[in-house]
């Protein structure tokens, strides 16, 4: 069986074309009207009757006119680098990352060399944006989540874009890779198994979007510093203190207690306890385990405290939560 490198890697006609021309060769009907208004904008029609998603290899060897559409887009970075300008902003990228366009972000590519693969994943769907997929699971994520989208990122923040590497995510290259497979062999219950897997796919981006919160958002040296204090708060809230916080960031005590609470509005003890309540949940949620276990393994000795707390921050019971599964 062939893998996906050698499925893609053959130059075929179209791509001898623009190798040669250096231009773009129209593929389909919206392409038309970039000779005659300078701007694409691709409709749902792109879809057949019967089709909600669609997989294709970007042609190489062209720039791909400014362009706009409809429906959400991946751009999977197979193999190789891709240069493009997304709403302005110059994005490279790298191998086995993948960038995240929401419908009407302006967009446009870089001739792609003989050896770079990018491949595109196309969603006629209203039921998902940027900003849906970053609030899955976003009621257990945690501190570095709370703290970006109420502090770093205002009310009026709004995303059009979203670069992640999946590098180390053999999981989801395996489960584009499924997807691929899918689509150009045509199997029986094709588009149905499709959106399955596009649920998965889903799920496991939004696992790595959260995953990599620090990484993105943490543009200037303040940032860092306090998510990556909330990463160390995550990793080991039930144990955690103050002072050994302290000792392992090279603060003094009294200066880090000041400057968790100046840049995040909390206290230690507040943030700790949040994130024990994130993880409280996260357990009612994914597990079997008695409320009054889940209590003491996130770190809570006293349960009347537990069960304020919780329902202070989530306005129900665990008892309510348990339920919603």
């Amino acid at each position: 069986m062939k893998t996906i490198e050698e499925l893609f890697l053959p130059i075929d006609a179209l791509e001898q074309e623009q190798r040669r021309t250096g231009e773009m060769i129209e593929e389909f009907e919206e392409e038309r009207g970039y000779f005659v208004h300078k701007f694409l904008k691709i409709k749902n029609e792109l879809f057949s009757e019967n089709k909600t998603i669609i997989i294709r290899k970007h042609r190489r060897f062209a720039h791909y006119p400014l362009h706009s559409h409809q429906f959400m887009e991946f751009n999977y970075m197979l193999k190789g680098r891709s240069k493009q300008i997304v709403n302005g902003e110059e994005v490279i990228l790298e191998e086995k990352q993948v960038l995240l366009l929401d419908s009407n972000s302006q967009h446009e590519l870089y001739p792609l060399g003989e050896n770079d693969l990018l491949i595109n994943f196309l969603f006629k769907t209203s039921d998902i944006n940027l900003s849906a997929f970053k609030r899955i699971d976003s009621e257990h994520i945690g501190l570095t989540y709370d703290f970006l989208m109420n502090t770093v990122l205002s009310k009026d923040y709004y995303e059009n874009h979203l670069l992640l590497d999946l590098k180390d995510n053999q999981e989801i290259q395996d489960t584009f890779e499924q997807m691929i497979r899918e689509f150009y062999f045509d199997k029986r219950l094709c588009n149905e198994v499709l959106n399955a897997f596009s649920q998965v796919l889903f799920l496991q981006l939004s696992r790595v979007y959260h995953a990599q919160l620090s990484h993105i958002y943490g543009t200037n040296s303040s940032t860092s510093n306090v998510l990556l204090i909330l990463r160390r708060i995550e990793e080991n809230a039930k144990d955690i203190s103050l002072q050994e916080l302290a000792a392992e960031l090279g603060y003094n005590r009294n200066y880090l207690s000041n400057l968790i609470k100046k840049e995040t509005g909390k206290n230690f003890k507040q943030l700790v306890i949040e994130q024990r309540l994130h993880e409280a949940h996260h357990l009612l949620l994914t597990t079997n385990i008695s409320i009054d276990t889940i209590c003491e393994y996130v770190g809570f000795t006293n349960r009347t405290q537990f069960y304020k707390k919780f329902n202070e921050l989530f306005n129900a019971s665990p008892q309510n939560v348990r339920s919603m599964r």
